[in-house]
């Protein structure tokens, strides 16, 4: 019996420990992890302007950032994300109250293509000026995340 027991308890802990092993996968990122949807965008004409205001309510447009691992994928299911399809991926950096969209690429089912031009404008209908943007995060829940660039400032509620 006491065998059994012994067995049984060695069994469970190789358990308990492969299980932690194989979640490599598990939210690494806090409360930036998941589904966030852009629900208002404050722009300024010039980086120098001193307030945000142009104003953009978005409660309409269906566009999702979501966040996983060091992945971000943003959609746009009622147009196109980026001029071509309605999804872009992106690396970022989130460190402390700063984020950094970097490497954004234009999502094909075959194929990703990197978007290299800091002027580009296909990315500002979902928030992105060029190719990568940084952001100081003013606000970081679990449901709300206001983001604020050098002329715009991303309103998102968790989905």
């Amino acid at each position: 019996m006491h065998r059994l027991f012994l067995t049984l308890s060695c069994l469970a802990l190789l358990l308990g420990a492969a299980t932690l092993a194989s979640c490599d996968k598990t939210p690494m990122n806090g409360d930036l992890d998941g589904m966030w949807r852009l629900t208002e965008m404050h722009s300024k004409p010039t980086a120098d302007a001193p307030t945000y205001s142009l104003q953009a309510v978005l409660e309409a447009q269906r566009i999702f950032w979501n966040f996983q691992l060091r992945l971000l994928s943003i959609q746009n299911h009622d147009g196109l994300a980026n001029s071509e399809t309605n999804e872009t991926v992106a690396r970022f950096e989130h460190s402390g109250n700063r984020l950094h969209v970097t490497h954004t690429y234009i999502h094909h089912r075959a194929e990703d293509i990197l978007i290299t031009d800091p002027a580009t404008t296909q990315l500002e209908g979902v928030g992105i000026r060029g190719c990568s943007s940084s952001f100081e995060v003013k606000c970081l829940t679990s449901k709300r995340m206001v983001l604020c660039s050098e002329r715009d400032s991303l309103v998102f509620r968790k989905y």
